[in-house]
C-alpha cells in the first residue's frame, strides 16, 4: 500500500525488499537490512545544503541560492519532526513501544499487523508481509484523521498517475514546450497501480494542478495527453511516492 510511505519512518523501505518465496526466514534479510540503524533520515548540516545550492547557481545568484536552501532545510526538518511525533502518537494509541532501530521497527509493525512473525527453527522466525493492508484499517485514527487520510490517499493516487504520465512522456519527442503521447486509461492504471476510475479523476486534477491537457480520441478509449515539459518532469521526478519531507 503506497500510502504507508507517509506514515512510517524512512528506514521502513528496507523492510519492503522482500524475497521471492513466502513466507521467508527473517535471516534472509541479514546483510540487506541494517538492523541497528536509526529509523529517520538525517538531513545533515544546513551549511552543506547551502554549499550544494550555491554550486548549482551562478555566483550572482549566491545569496538567493542560500536563502532558498535554508528555507528548504527548515521546511524539511519541520515536516520530519511532525512525522516523528505523529508516528510516535500512533504507537502510543496502539499500545506499542515506539521503536528506535530497524530491528525494533519490525517488531512494532508486526504488532500493528503489517507483518506476521511465526516461530521458526533456531529462533529464526518466519516472516509473511501484509504490506497490502490499508492504513485506514490498521492505524487507530480519529474520525477527523480518517477523513484527512482518505483525502491524502486520493492525492497519493494522483501522484502515482502523474509518475506514470511522466515515464511515458520521457519516451516521446519534445514538441516545443510540450510532449504529446497516446495511451489509454487502462494502460495508465496498470502502470500506476491504481483503478481505471482513479486514472480519470487524477487526470482531471492534474489538468488543474499541472496544466496537463487530456483529449479523448476515437471510440476505443484512446487518450492524447499533452504534457508541459520540463515543468511536469521537474514536479514529478520520483520513481515512486516519496516521504513527505522528500517531496520537493
Amino acid at each position: 500500500m503506497p500510502s504507508w510511505i507517509r506514515w512510517l519512518p524512512c528506514a521502513f523501505t528496507y523492510l519492503t525488499v522482500i524475497p521471492d518465496q513466502l513466507p521467508f526466514h527473517r535471516s534472509d534479510w541479514d546483510g540487506v537490512v541494517p538492523w541497528d540503524d536509526v529509523l529517520w533520515c538525517d538531513p545533515g548540516d544546513v551549511d552543506d545544503w547551502v554549499r550544494r545550492a550555491q554550486r548549482r547557481q551562478p555566483r550572482r545568484e549566491s545569496t538567493h541560492a542560500e536563502l532558498h536552501a535554508r528555507e528548504h532545510y527548515d521546511w524539511m526538518v519541520r515536516v520530519r519532526a511532525e512525522r516523528i511525533e505523529l508516528f510516535g502518537e500512533m504507537c502510543r494509541r496502539a499500545g506499542v513501544p515506539v521503536p528506535h532501530s530497524v530491528r525494533e521497527l519490525l517488531s512494532c509493525l508486526a504488532t500493528l499487523g503489517l507483518f506476521e512473525l511465526t516461530d521458526g527453527e533456531d529462533g529464526d522466525p518466519l516472516v509473511r508481509p501484509r504490506l497490502d493492508r490499508d492504513p485506514l484499517d490498521v492505524l487507530p485514527l480519529t474520525a477527523e484523521e480518517r477523513e484527512l487520510e482518505e483525502r491524502a490517499q486520493r492525492d497519493d493516487r494522483t501522484v502515482l498517475v502523474a509518475i506514470a504520465v511522466r515515464r511515458l512522456a520521457e519516451r516521446t519527442r519534445r514538441r516545443w514546450r510540450r510532449r504529446v503521447l497516446g495511451t489509454t486509461a487502462a494502460s495508465l492504471a496498470a502502470l500506476a497501480g491504481v483503478a481505471v476510475e482513479e486514472v480519470h479523476r487524477s487526470l482531471g486534477e492534474l489538468g488543474d494542478l499541472a496544466q496537463l491537457r487530456v483529449e479523448e480520441v476515437g471510440a476505443d478509449g484512446r487518450l492524447r495527453l499533452s504534457v508541459p515539459w520540463p515543468d511536469f518532469q521537474q514536479r514529478f521526478p520520483f520513481a515512486e511516492l516519496p516521504a513527505p519531507e522528500h517531496a520537493v
